[in-house]
């Protein structure tokens, strides 16, 4: 459990401030995920960078108890899988995630919520 506390500790923050900013200067995110379209080097990258932080999480907690800890398991499943997708199939991940401008701007709304209740487990709990 102590595991569980520490990357929910680390990644609530970072995942409300990231779903904050996605809310807040959505533009941003439309430019910077258009960039990344047209950059093999960002795409490939940041699947690698999924994949390897989601193998942590899921090496330091991956127990399917249905608790406050299950985000945390949840978390490292889906960097896992969004990392092994970026890797196999970049143009499916551009398809899914990064042509829908519209979308991308209030998609911030699942990392901010999500980071609220990391951050309520690590600290509070």
């Amino acid at each position: 459990m102590d595991s569980a506390m520490m990357v929910a500790r680390v990644f609530g923050p970072l995942l409300g401030i990231l779903g904050l900013w996605m809310l807040l200067y959505g533009d941003n995110v439309v430019k910077i995920t258009n960039s990344m379209k047209n950059s093999p080097v960002a795409q490939y990258s940041s699947a690698f960078y999924n994949l390897l932080l989601g193998l942590f999480i899921i090496n330091a907690y991956n127990i399917w108890d249905w608790n406050v800890f299950f985000f945390v398991t949840l978390l490292g499943w889906a960097m896992f899988i969004r990392g092994v997708l970026g890797l196999f199939m970049p143009q499916l991940v551009v398809q899914w995630f990064m042509t829908r401008s519209a979308w991308m701007k209030t998609m911030g709304i699942i990392p901010f919520v999500w980071g609220l209740i990391l951050t309520w487990t690590g600290f509070y709990i």
